[in-house]
């Protein structure tokens, strides 16, 4: 791709607001913004982090819609950075993007947490670049945007196997432009396998922490919640096994609380700051979509079943009380 590369941030919160204002340094961004949209449009972000420092982050443009974004832009875009959360009872996320994709140009970039959030865009768009991201940091946007940046950062950039259009050079493009604005960022085969991994903590720690109303330090230091972890994890470890990888149980749960010790003291998960907050929750990316695999496997998977109808309830009366239907 020749030239300084142009790039629509859709969904710009807390995590795109950090990478839009990274890639900032060596590309053209537009950021997509709502509720913080006149925010941002009048004072930019102002960011805090403990590893890039402080700065006032002005994009090149502010949108309050993709199609506003795609005038104010002028040419069609590089790379469609899509950051929001993964909702699909509230939206698709390719009937949201689509304004802004060039058919066989646009390369779509997913920062996304959950499984198969992938498949709706590969549907919709099989010759357009796929690269799929998952991260890990710790952000939040605390005040419209004003966004506070914990510790260090790290983004998996890889390969969604399924996906049938060539993705190597805009991954290649994509990867340098985060490594010019500082960004931890690595190239991977198989982004799947790192999904699931994340997924071993967030379908046991999140909801956990959501129905005991504990954070993170608390839970470990509770035998009961820490049983309901264990069990969890371990039912999402076996669907995982099932598709075909060769996770080790004992050691993948060990990991996962030495990492929670290290980088996640009492933390409180999104999806139960979502609960508190009254906001719909990524239960079916973090939940449904892995007990739905599970059940075509024909897999017995009591826990993790039991984690997702609990969580679902809570989720559909939020959705209830914003008359959202799922």
């Amino acid at each position: 791709m020749a030239g300084r590369c142009s790039i629509l941030t859709v969904g710009t919160g807390a995590v795109g607001a950090i990478y839009s204002w990274r890639l900032a340094k060596s590309a053209a961004v537009t950021t997509l913004c709502r509720s913080n949209y006149q925010a941002v449009k009048d004072n930019g972000f102002n960011i805090e982090s403990k590893k890039f420092g402080q700065e006032v982050f002005h994009p090149d443009h502010v949108a309050k819609s993709v199609s506003e974004a795609v005038r104010a832009n002028g040419k069609a875009f590089d790379y469609a950075l899509v950051t929001l959360k993964a909702l699909p009872e509230m939206y698709n996320v390719a009937d949201i993007i689509s304004p802004a994709v060039t058919p066989g140009k646009t390369a779509i970039v997913l920062i996304q947490n959950g499984l198969g959030v992938e498949e709706p865009l590969v549907d919709r768009f099989p010759d357009n670049p796929l690269i799929s991201v998952v991260a890990y940091i710790g952000t939040s946007q605390h005040k419209q945007g004003h966004i506070q940046m914990v510790g260090t950062e790290r983004l998996m950039v890889g390969n969604y196997l399924p996906a049938k259009a060539d993705n190597r050079e805009a991954k290649k493009t994509f990867i340098d432009l985060l490594l010019k604005g500082g960004v931890d960022a690595h190239d991977v085969d198989d982004i799947e396998k790192l999904r699931w991994q994340k997924l071993f903590w967030n379908a046991s720690f999140s909801p956990a922490c959501l129905l005991t109303s504990m954070n993170t330090s608390q839970l470990m230091a509770n035998e009961s919640s820490m049983n309901m972890v264990g069990n969890v994890m371990r039912d999402v470890i076996s669907v995982a096994n099932a598709q075909g990888y060769g996770f080790d149980p004992d050691e993948q749960l060990q990991q996962m609380i030495k990492f929670t010790e290290i980088t996640a003291q009492n933390y409180k998960p999104s999806m139960q700051l979502d609960f508190e907050r009254r906001q719909p929750m990524e239960v079916d990316a973090i939940l449904g979509a892995c007990y739905r695999r599970a059940k075509a496997l024909d897999m017995k998977v009591p826990y993790l079943e039991m984690a997702y109808d609990l969580c679902n309830a809570h989720n559909q009366t939020i959705l209830q009380e914003k008359n959202i239907s799922a």
